[in-house]
């Protein structure tokens, strides 16, 4: 397993909640999909 997927597993298993105040930029609304998307927290723009 490698160092990414370690991490991931951790998040995965203690869900926590993100908060992304820059919420109206492209980046940042895809960087929230991909986390969401994988489950690895709860993203709020």
């Amino acid at each position: 397993m490698g160092l990414m997927d370690e991490i991931k597993s951790k998040a995965r298993a203690d869900l926590k909640r993100i908060v992304l105040p820059e919420g109206t930029e492209e980046r940042t609304v895809q960087a929230a999909a991909i986390i969401a998307k994988e489950g690895l927290a709860k993203v709020i723009l």
